[in-house]
C-alpha cells in the first residue's frame, strides 16, 4: 500500500432507492463550471419533482416529540424571498423571479429555488435549521480524488534522534490542529483488526507463521506497542520551540534535511491564524438515514501507524469498497443567505494548499524512508 492511496475504479456507484435525493449528475469538484452541472443532489424531498396544481406541503418530523413541522409556509417562503433579494442586490443583479399571486408557499419556494440555481454561479442547497428554511451556497474546493492522507509515525524510528524528535512534535501539532482521528477511531480499524484474529478462518491457505504474525500485529495496535506510540501522539510535546530546533538542527543525510523542509512548510499550514480542515466540512447531499452513509474527510486523513502493514491494507480494501457504494465528503466552502447577508460568497484556497503541501509531504516518506 502506497502511503498516498489513489483508489482504483473508485466511482462511486448509486444507490438503488434514493429516497430524498435527486440525482442527475454529482455537481463540484471535477466540474469546472457551473453551466455544466444538472441540478445535483438536493436536500429536500418537495423539490425533487413536478410541481403538481395544487401542491402538497413538506413536514419535517421534530426529534423530541416526533410530531410534524410544515416547512412550505408563507413565514419561510418570506424569508427566503427577501433573503434571495437581498443577495441579487449584492450582486446588482435582478432576481428573475416574482411571486405567484394565489401560488402556494411550496410552489413559491420551488419556483424561487429554481430562480436562485441558474441565477447564481455557486451550488445552491436548501437547508433547514430550527424550523426554517434556507439558502445555502457552496462550492468544492480542488481536492485529490479518493486519495487517503494517513499519516504514519513507524518511518521516524529510521531517522537520526535530533530530528526524531522534531517531526515527532510536528506531527502533534500537525492532528491537534485540524482535529483529526487515529486510526484506533475509525470503524474499518474494527473491521480490519477482527479480520487479523481470524486470519486462519479467512485464509485457509495461510501459514501458521503468517497467521502468528497477523495475530501479534493486532495485539500491538490494540493493547501493545503500537497502541502506546499512538497514544503518545496525543499526550505532552516531544519538544519545545520547535522553530528554533528546526533552524538549528544539522543532519548530514539529504532525505532528512528535505524533510525538515517539508515540515517548515507545514508549520506555516498550522499558525493560530489558520484554518483547520473542520471548517470545510460540508455534506452537500446530506440525508438523515441514507442506505450508504458517505465517508467523510476524518476517514481520508487521519493518524495512522504504518501505511504498510497488514491492517492499514484491509483498511484501504473497506474504504475502496465504499467508494464504489458512496460519495466522499471532501473540502468544501459554504455560506448561508438571511435578509442582512453584507457581503458576497468567497473562498480561499487553504485546502489546495494544504493537499499539495499533503502529497509531497507523504510522498516523500514514502519514497526515503
Amino acid at each position: 500500500m502506497q502511503i498516498i492511496t489513489e483508489i482504483p475504479d473508485g466511482k462511486p456507484g448509486r444507490p438503488d432507492n434514493q429516497r430524498s435525493r435527486f440525482l442527475k449528475c454529482q455537481p463540484g469538484r471535477d466540474l469546472p463550471k457551473k453551466t455544466e452541472v444538472a441540478t445535483g443532489r438536493k436536500r429536500n424531498a418537495f423539490l425533487t419533482g413536478k410541481v403538481s396544481p395544487i401542491a402538497t406541503d413538506y413536514y419535517m418530523e421534530n426529534e423530541t416529540d416526533e410530531t410534524e413541522t410544515n416547512l412550505t409556509t408563507s413565514e419561510n417562503f418570506d424569508f427566503l424571498y427577501r433573503s434571495a433579494l437581498r443577495y441579487a442586490g449584492l450582486m446588482g443583479i435582478k432576481l428573475p423571479f416574482r411571486p405567484r399571486k394565489g401560488g402556494s408557499p411550496r410552489m413559491n419556494i420551488a419556483g424561487l429555488y429554481r430562480a436562485m440555481d441558474e441565477a447564481l454561479p455557486e451550488q445552491v442547497n436548501l437547508e433547514e435549521k430550527a424550523g426554517r428554511l434556507y439558502f445555502c451556497l457552496y462550492r468544492f474546493h480542488e481536492w485529490p480524488d479518493y486519495t487517503l492522507f494517513w499519516i504514519p509515525i513507524d518511518f521516524i524510528e529510521k531517522i537520526s534522534v535530533p530530528v526524531r524528535c522534531i517531526v515527532r512534535e510536528f506531527i502533534r501539532r500537525f492532528i491537534r490542529h485540524h482535529g483529526l482521528n487515529m486510526v484506533k477511531e475509525t470503524w474499518y480499524y474494527e473491521l480490519a483488526l477482527e479480520e487479523l484474529r481470524d486470519w486462519k478462518n479467512r485464509d485457509p491457505d495461510a501459514s501458521p507463521q503468517e497467521v502468528r504474525r497477523n495475530s501479534l500485529l493486532a495485539e500491538s495496535y490494540d493493547n501493545g506497542k503500537i497502541s502506546k506510540a499512538l497514544k503518545r501522539m496525543e499526550g505532552k510535546p516531544f519538544c519545545v520551540r520547535l522553530e528554533d530546533k528546526i533552524r538549528e538542527c544539522r543532519t548530514e543525510a539529504k532525505r532528512e534535511r528535505d524533510l525538515l523542509g517539508l515540515v517548515s512548510e507545514g508549520l506555516e499550514l498550522i499558525t493560530p491564524d489558520s484554518p483547520c480542515l473542520i471548517q470545510y466540512y460540508y455534506d452537500w447531499a446530506y440525508e438523515k438515514e441514507p442506505d450508504f452513509p458517505p465517508i467523510g474527510l476524518d476517514t481520508q486523513i487521519m493518524l495512522a501507524y504504518s501505511n504498510n502493514d497488514m491492517l492499514a491494507e484491509n483498511m484501504e480494501s473497506y474504504f475502496n469498497s465504499d467508494c464504489r457504494e458512496t460519495y466522499t465528503i471532501t473540502p468544501v466552502t459554504y455560506m448561508y443567505l438571511t435578509p442582512e447577508t453584507n457581503r458576497l460568497f468567497r473562498m480561499d484556497d487553504y485546502p489546495e494548499r494544504l493537499s499539495k503541501w499533503m502529497q509531497r509531504f507523504m510522498q516523500h516518506i514514502a519514497g526515503s524512508f
